[in-house]
């Protein structure tokens, strides 16, 4: 941890005058069924991470954080990329798609995974993943049909892209303890290479615009929750533009419950929006890499963000959030990449000034049980 302390140090010295204050939710402590969903960032699995996959599985990549998707209701993830078996970049098909390290040892800026990362997801607690995003064709069309399927076998669900000539709709049903909750994700470009087939739905196109705010409108009168998990906004900023406001107020404005980002591969602020109809929902613009080989100390700082829901009589509410900080040790050798939860020790010595712009301090978690409205719990 050394390491980690000398690249905070070096990077992150700044003024805690910065500290957001504390996210409310002004029904926290309604009473009712409740509901956890974790969520993370870009699932990035450069060259090396890949290495380590194929001699020890994807899920030793992220060992520290099993225990907190397990405890959650639904784990989320961006997977940055598809899952092509057997397919060169070109998205011609190979002979012999069971040869890991001629086929699936892929390099940016043009990814393609092994299907392993699938079944590696599933039994580490994930249940739904979004491939919509800018690499998702990087083995064509083709690639989106394999990742689909491939996902399907794992009963991996997913959302944002679709399968060639599917007409299944662009948003994905999950149900747990008495919750039905929709997912919805777009993707703001793929890296210039044409959607021929229009399998990707695009955040930022008038047409899949109105329609994914139509059907949020229409899913409002059927769910209890929807989340939103737009790739959009420009990479290494860790502020949100101009349109990935609009947006995320626009769909919230919908019926949205939640708006969970990804792309910039940096942390960006999380906050609270009153919408239109009174409801107090959330943003969270970039929860950056979950992991990667990216080498910078704010590429390699994340966090697992907890969502906690309330379902009463009347309505489905936020009752609070909270976080697990969390920093990718990819420098020192292959063997050793992972990505760690930090200790509260390690948080406040090293950390606090690169989170103090994004999300209050007292909001992190360091160990379980997951409880998001604990300022509830004596009353």
């Amino acid at each position: 941890m050394k390491t980690i302390a000398c690249l905070a140090l070096l990077c992150f010295h700044c003024s805690f005058s910065l500290a957001r204050e504390a996210l409310q939710f002004p029904h926290a402590c309604d009473k009712g069924k409740q509901l956890t969903i974790a969520a993370v960032g870009d699932l990035l699995f450069h060259y090396p991470l890949q290495r380590k996959a194929a001699d020890h599985g994807f899920a030793s990549l992220w060992p520290d954080l099993i225990p907190y998707f397990e405890a959650a209701d639904i784990t989320y993830g961006n997977l940055e990329g598809p899952i092509g078996v057997g397919l060169l970049p070109n998205g011609q098909q190979v002979a012999d798609p069971l040869l890991w390290k001629t086929y699936f040892l892929s390099r940016f800026p043009s990814f393609n995974y092994h299907p392993s990362v699938a079944a590696s997801l599933k039994t580490s607690g994930f249940d739904i993943v979004s491939n919509a995003n800018n690499h998702i064709l990087d083995r064509d069309s083709l690639g989106i049909d394999k990742t689909i399927e491939t996902l399907d076998q794992h009963q991996l669900a997913h959302i944002g892209a679709k399968a060639k000539n599917a007409t299944t709709s662009w948003y994905t049903l999950l149900e747990r303890k008495g919750f039905k909750i929709a997912w919805l994700a777009c993707a703001e470009h793929t890296n210039g290479i044409p959607d021929k087939h229009h399998q990707v739905f695009n955040c930022y196109h008038s047409a899949d615009r109105s329609t994914m705010i139509n059907t949020i409108r229409d899913l409002k009168k059927q769910v209890d929750i929807i989340i939103v998990s737009p790739h959009w906004g420009e990479e290494y900023q860790t502020f949100p533009n101009r349109a990935q406001k609009e947006f995320a107020k626009d769909v919230l404005n919908a019926g949205a419950s939640a708006v969970i980002g990804s792309h910039p591969h940096v942390l960006q602020p999380v906050e609270t929006f009153s919408t239109n109809d009174g409801r107090q929902t959330l943003i969270s613009y970039s929860l950056g890499n979950f992991v990667s080989y990216q080498g910078s100390p704010k590429n390699r700082s994340s966090m697992v963000l907890l969502l906690g829901f309330t379902k009463t009589p009347t309505q489905t509410i936020i009752n609070g959030v909270r976080f697990v900080p969390i920093y990718m040790n990819n420098r020192s050798g292959i063997d050793n990449i992972q990505i760690n939860a930090l200790s509260q020790e390690q948080f406040n010595r090293y950390f606090q000034s690169l989170y103090a712009p994004i999300i209050p301090f007292d909001h992190a978690l360091f160990s379980l049980p997951i409880v998001t409205n604990p300022e509830c719990i004596m009353k």
